[in-house]
């Protein structure tokens, strides 16, 4: 008996000893990103757009729209009456009417996939008027593809702003399915834009999916124009060719970063070789930029060149990127190298975590340069206005009712509007 139990207990060491597999650890990605999306600020940017979906819907005897559209109603019409060029804020007693009905449909958006509604452009037409009708989509399909683009813009749009940033964007990619759309230039960034918000979220083995089919794609599609492309990263002087190298090129990067930042050695091994590929790319174009820089330092840092890595640093150093502490750091990082000490350079200042926030301020950056409005007006979005319009009053609701999505919060709510006197205390009966 006693053997067998020793027997048992080998077995399930030997089991919990085992390094899990790629598989297995995309899965825990997975169940993470639940996590990181279903908290308070984004189920309340839910509850707007499934307002605005919800607005299209033919049928109003759906289940679905009779049990939300009264508080969808309401926000419709907050949403109508803001003016964010205003200096006045919201007041007390509309924010609290808003988290008001926030908080009676919390859990039906909570549970509820806002792509059962109509898409957004849909609902746009629907509450502007212009005459256009909800579209009769030739399939489902059809439908998954228009949706699928509105997530990718609305993930781009929130994670160049400032009060909304990651998390937003990261629950607008996590809708997109780009495994439902057909091989295409649109399916490639939409799978590059969830690799990098994945990646700016700690979800490396998801990330590492998304780019891996990427570059697989990119590999056996060598010749198609990406006119989406030059317009997404700015690259309108590049050819053709000159964009697949370069778009070939940042999927590595992100990936060995991905790689970088996982545990297994195996996973280090394959960042070097990816590092390695990506300045290849970057060195066919004949360009040098900070994400070249802080690579080819790195490299050189690994294969104990500290010669090449200063020349690297000192270029990187002098970029106007950089805050004064984060190139004291870099010079810190010199200092070290110039007294032939690159361990103390790898696990001191110029570590993993540090090159990742170099990398991702550098793409930060330059995703916010682009002049999204031009570029969706350009390719002939529906409502490019509109949708601008909505993410900005958006955030002043948001910043409004923020305060008030905690119960204990809402005796602040109680006190100001006792000091505004009687009249904000009618129309406040009823709100708690």
């Amino acid at each position: 008996m006693k053997n067998l139990i020793l027997l048992i207990c080998i077995v399930f060491l030997a089991g919990c000893s085992k390094e899990k597999t790629d598989e297995a650890l995309l899965e825990l990605d997975k169940q993470k990103l639940e996590e990181n999306i279903n908290y308070d600020k984004i189920v309340f940017y839910k509850f707007a757009k499934i307002a605005i979906r919800s607005s299209a819907v033919k049928d109003t005897n759906a289940i679905e729209y009779k049990r939300f559209s009264k508080q969808a109603n309401s926000i419709l019409n907050t949403l109508h009456k803001l003016d964010t060029n205003s200096k006045t804020p919201i007041s007390v007693v509309d924010a609290l009417k808003l988290y008001k009905d926030y908080r009676a449909v919390k859990d039906f958006v909570k549970t509820t996939d806002e792509d059962i509604f109509p898409t957004l452009v849909d609902g746009f037409n629907t509450i502007y008027g212009d005459g256009k009708s909800v579209q009769n989509y030739v399939s489902a399909a059809d439908k998954v593809y228009y949706q699928n683009i509105e997530h990718a813009i609305l993930s781009m749009l929130v994670l160049a702003t400032r009060d909304l940033g990651q998390p937003f964007a990261l629950y607008e990619c996590s809708k997109t399915k780009p495994e439902l759309l057909e091989d295409s230039e649109v399916k490639t960034l939409l799978q590059f834009v969830r690799g990098f918000l994945f990646f700016g979220n700690n979800l490396f083995y998801l990330s590492e999916n998304e780019l891996s089919n990427n570059i697989k794609w990119l590999d056996n599609n060598k010749t198609i124009p990406l006119p989406y492309t030059k317009a997404f990263f700015g690259w309108r002087n590049l050819s053709d060719e000159q964009t697949h190298t370069a778009f070939h090129s940042l999927n590595y990067l992100f990936r060995g970063l991905d790689r970088m930042r996982m545990e297994r050695k195996i996973d280090e091994e394959r960042s070097l070789e990816d590092f390695d590929l990506f300045l290849k790319d970057m060195n066919k174009l004949g360009l040098e930029n900070e994400l070249v820089w802080t690579i080819d330092a790195y490299l050189n840092l690994k294969r104990e060149n500290p010669e090449k890595a200063i020349i690297a640093l000192e270029k990187l150093k002098n970029s106007p990127l950089f805050a004064d502490d984060e190139r004291k750091a870099i010079e810190k990082t010199i200092g070290y190298l110039k007294e032939r000490d690159s361990k103390a350079a790898l696990n001191g200042i110029y570590d993993k975590a540090f090159m990742a926030k170099v990398i991702s301020k550098y793409m930060i950056s330059t995703l916010s340069k682009i002049d999204w409005e031009r570029v969706l007006k350009e390719n002939n979005v529906p409502h490019t206005k509109e949708i601008f319009d909505s993410v900005n009053k958006f955030k002043a609701m948001s910043n409004a009712v923020n305060q008030y999505t905690q119960p204990s919060t809402i005796e602040n709510g109680k006190k100001e509007i006792t000091k505004k006197g009687s009249e904000l205390l009618d129309k406040a009966k009823g709100l708690w």
